[in-house]
């Protein structure tokens, strides 16, 4: 039977005389196998000291995320298996992670650490031979448990070391798969930056991962917003900087949204703002945003044409405020849009330039300048008089009688 004062590898034990051999047809019955054991495996423990017993129920995730993973593999070649199993898996994840985070709130670390250093060992080593796996499901969720871990349950000072020279001799093994040697780089720059050494973590990062993501670490920009560790916070997005310009299109959104915590100071500014117009395309949303905050609205103006931003792809509210606060910066946009809809040559591009054509006749009324509307209309009519089409819409939009 299942005992309070066992090890980590006799629960383990445990654990596999109940699931091992259980029988799984698609992703869906692993996920439901794992809800189901997670309940059944959870309540054994409910009589157990409350320190003992959160290990034990990370030491439930922690086997249950690897028999999902081992049920899968026995499946793999089999499409109707492998066909939706990423939303399955996904939701192993997140059940995982939620449980894990919620004991590691609750749990007595220097208790565990004092008391239970054994069960903490066997923890750490379990973790790593999962994290060490070149492929699977959940080799993703693997590392970010491990970092969960060890940065706190499992940040004790003989642990540490242990695992510092574990990483260190799979980081420095050339005869390891490259994979394998720049996760153990990854996961000593998570130490340097629980020890606050981020410009050793920089050095580590460059010189040990050959492509850095930027999505790698902005988990660690988000617990320093969080701490309200701005400076530091500053320093990586000024050290991913060269990193984004690379990878704009797809990492931009949440870099600008961890630059906007940062630049809430006044004295951060311009900074914030010579970074948009860095990374611009990418960064045009947070840029138009900024100028219309700032009441820039010619600059705003600029930035549309700049980049060939049809005012039909304008948020409307953006449209208004700028037409409120000065409807002269709209002109060009509407001119350019105009005539970049009648280079079309088709039904659907005349009906967007005759749509143009009435913001811009409601803009020059505004300016109480209708006649230069009038005279554009002219030249336009006269150089697409043999487009038919062009002129049937201007009729259906009464702007030709």
């Amino acid at each position: 039977m299942l005992k309070e004062t066992g090890t980590c590898a006799e629960w383990v034990s445990y654990y596999e005389r109940q699931y091992a051999n259980a029988k799984v047809y698609n992703a869906f019955s692993v996920e439901e196998l794992y809800v189901r054991a997670w309940g059944q495996l959870n309540r054994l423990a409910d009589e157990w000291e409350p320190t003992i017993r959160g290990i034990y129920d990370i030491q439930v995730v922690l086997y249950l995320l690897q028999l999902c993973e081992t049920l899968a593999e026995a499946k793999s070649g089999m499409y109707d298996f492998f066909y939706n199993a990423g939303y399955y898996f996904s939701k192993i994840a997140k059940h995982s992670h939620e449980q894990l985070t919620s004991v590691l709130q609750e749990i007595d670390m220097e208790k565990a650490q004092k008391k239970y250093p054994e069960h903490l060992k066997e923890l750490a080593a379990y973790v790593a031979k999962q994290a060490a796996k070149e492929s699977g499901e959940l080799i993703s969720k693997w590392i970010e448990i491990s970092k969960l871990l060890w940065s706190g349950l499992l940040y004790e000072q003989s642990l540490v070391a242990d695992e510092l020279a574990r990483l260190r001799r799979i980081a420095g093994d050339k005869e390891r798969n490259k994979g394998a040697r720049e996760a153990a780089v990854a996961a000593l720059a998570h130490f340097d930056i629980l020890s606050g050494e981020d410009e050793n973590a920089w050095d580590r990062i460059q010189t040990g991962i050959k492509v850095i993501e930027p999505g790698d670490w902005f988990g660690y920009l988000r617990t320093f917003v969080k701490e309200q560790q701005r400076d530091r916070l500053l320093k990586w997005l000024r050290w991913l900087a060269p990193v984004i310009r690379r990878e704009a299109v797809y990492q931009a959104a949440e870099y600008f949204d961890l630059w906007k915590e940062a630049a809430a100071e006044e004295d951060m500014e311009e900074e914030y703002r010579k970074m948009m117009v860095e990374l611009l395309p990418a960064s045009y949303v947070y840029y138009s945003h900024f100028l219309l905050e700032k009441e820039e609205y010619q600059a705003w103006g600029d930035l549309m044409l700049l980049l060939n931003v049809s005012p039909l792809d304008v948020d409307t509210a953006q449209l208004k405020k700028v037409e409120k606060a000065d409807v002269r910066v709209l002109l060009p946009l509407y001119h350019y849009a105009i005539e970049e809809c009648l280079q079309g040559k088709n039904r659907d591009s005349y009906k967007q330039a005759v749509k143009l054509l009435k913001k811009l006749a409601a803009a020059y009324k505004k300016l109480k300048q209708t006649p230069r509307l009038e005279a554009y209309l002219v030249l336009l009519i006269k150089e697409y008089s043999r487009y038919r089409a062009f002129l049937e819409e201007l009729r259906k939009g009464k702007l030709l009688i």
